[in-house]
């Protein structure tokens, strides 16, 4: 045995069924010393979560542990009964899930539910586990007076603070975070993992971070492990791998990701020069929403969006950035007619949309939307095959006869090959990113002029984002369709976008040709993005103000 705080041999992790055990972890091992950071990167799918739920020993079936061993502090975990293991969860060993966001009770006050923790494990008094808990919310940078509060009060970002605090709470020797900010922008990302990491260092916790951005955890840990269906394909520093992967799937990882600083890599999406035909194709003037609060006054009113105007050309790609909260999504629904502007102009091809008709056929099939969520967009008891068809017949695209040839086609177009293979599989059948291929062919299926893509590619693999990325490119170009492209990723948005808009707080703040915006942004707020998004923005978090407007 060494010396490691971790140290995890040769682990084998299954499903169970009546066909008998269905191998996914193959024999994985790694150790992580007191008081390192060690980075577990991989794909969806690929076991990083399960070797998670492995350690604290609450696999649910029909996950099973075949074999291996797990030693923590020298004591071999899988031989500990449920007993042996409950004192070590949380007051030894805490995690941070995934779904950190919803993990809170939304009946509880955030007070309550830190001191439930303490309690629990503590022979604390209450104003003993009150102090505690206040001390705690310091610590991530949260007003102790928000102890009174209840999570839908606090913006995304405090939540996960909460969280962090919480798994903080009993000072355990290794804090175990799954994918703990992919819910989050890039500003609020980086300022959670900058205060993260500050604790660590502070506190001297061992740390296992899993996440499936490789570039990520190159900014900070120690030791970098990477994963790819179940199997354990090299580990070592970040200077080796960034110097000298030993693995081609590493290489892939660090190659395919584009990067918001530095020269643009030219064989990343290369951008072909484009003439702007006039009129505009979409002309957005003096664009505002506001909702208000029910029961409220004018007092309780929020202006979401504020006087925004742009242009969209045809066959141009024009990108929306911004943080959480800024605007896009609601900018994006108002495009599309799914929400009605408070005051402004939509103007498509010459047809006001703000006094025409939303539900009129011929709109809806010259805007269409690709979602952020490529699990959720397609019901799940249809096959895909229906999903194509239904638009097909709904704006008589064709006649009945040249249905499925068309749907064969659509298929074609966004990378499903061979076509006939994917007509009657179901969602649950497909990758993520195969389900969103099939979510662009289903827009594609009515010929819009314009597709508004929400966050298209920001729950896919880091490895798939720029296969779906170069997809819509090449079909802009082969099809002459424009885009809106929504999302908070400024290096995507500079390799995939023709012209960025930067949204602030429902403001548009710059606009600007990606390449120049990307050199010489003008505006602070942008200046901060592009910071955030670059290598060595724990050095640049460290100066950057968190109340740019």
């Amino acid at each position: 045995m060494s010396e490691a705080l971790l140290e995890i041999d040769n682990l084998r992790v299954g499903f169970a069924d009546d066909q008998g055990v269905t191998e996914v972890i193959h024999g994985v091992s790694f150790a992580i010393q007191k008081g390192q950071i060690l980075g577990l990167v991989g794909e969806s799918g690929s076991g990083k979560s399960m070797i998670a739920k492995s350690i604290l020993r609450i696999l649910k079936p029909p996950g099973i542990i075949t074999g291996g061993h797990i030693y923590f502090n020298g004591r071999d975990l899988l031989s500990l009964n449920e007993a042996e293991l409950r004192p070590l969860r949380w007051r030894n060993i805490s995690i941070v899930f995934q779904s950190a966001l919803n993990a809170l009770n939304p009946v509880m006050t955030i007070g309550a539910q830190i001191m439930d923790t303490l309690l629990a494990h503590e022979d604390l008094s209450p104003r003993q586990a009150d102090d505690r808990s206040r001390e705690l919310l310091r610590g991530v940078r949260i007003d102790p007076m928000h102890l009174d509060s209840y999570p839908h009060e606090l913006s995304g970002g405090m939540r996960q603070r909460v969280i962090i605090a919480m798994s903080l709470a009993l000072n355990p020797d290794l804090v175990i975070m799954d994918e703990p900010t992919t819910a989050l922008d890039v500003l609020v990302e980086r300022e959670i993992l900058t205060e993260v990491i500050a604790l660590q260092k502070r506190m001297g916790f061992s740390m296992l971070f899993i996440t499936h951005d490789l570039t990520l955890l190159l900014e900070f840990a120690d030791r970098i492990a990477v994963l790819l269906k179940g199997d354990l394909l090299e580990i070592g520093s970040p200077q080796q791998l960034r110097e000298d992967p030993s693995h081609p799937y590493t290489a892939k990882l660090l190659t395919g990701i584009p990067s918001a600083c530095g020269p643009r890599d030219p064989k990343l999406l290369p951008r072909l020069p484009r003439d702007n035909p006039n009129p505009p194709l979409l002309k957005v003037t003096d664009l505002s929403k506001r909702f208000d609060s029910p029961g409220g006054g004018k007092d309780c009113r929020i202006d979401v969006v504020r006087n925004v105007s742009f242009e969209i050309n045809r066959g141009e790609i024009v990108a929306l950035v911004g943080g959480s909260g800024s605007g896009k999504s609601t900018i994006a629904k108002m495009v599309c007619q799914l929400l009605t502007p408070t005051t402004g102009d939509i103007v498509l091809n010459d047809t006001q949309l703000t006094t025409h008709n939303a539900h009129t056929l011929s709109i809806r099939r010259r805007i269409q939307m690709v979602f952020q969520d490529p699990f959720g967009c397609l019901n799940p008891v249809h096959s895909v095959g229906h999903h194509l068809r239904r638009p097909l017949q709904r704006h008589n695209m064709c006649s009945t006869k040249q249905i499925p040839s068309r749907i064969e086609t659509l298929l074609t177009d966004v990378g499903l090959s061979p076509s006939r293979a994917f007509i009657d599989k179901f969602p649950h059948e497909m990758s993520g990113g195969e389900r969103q291929r099939v979510a662009i062919a289903r827009v594609l299926a009515v010929q819009p002029d314009l597709i508004v893509a929400d966050e298209p590619t920001s729950m896919l693999d880091v490895s798939i984002r720029m296969d779906i990325l170069s997809l819509l490119s090449e079909l802009r170009t082969r099809l002459d369709v424009a885009f809106l492209f929504i999302t908070h990723d400024l290096a995507s948005a500079r390799y995939f976008a023709d012209r960025i808009l930067v949204l602030n707080e429902g403001r548009l703040v710059e606009s600007a040709d990606a390449e120049s915006l990307i050199s010489t942004p003008q505006h602070p707020y942008s200046e901060q993005l592009i910071k955030a998004a670059s290598a060595g923005w724990i050095k640049n978090q460290t100066s950057a103000t968190t109340d740019v407007k």
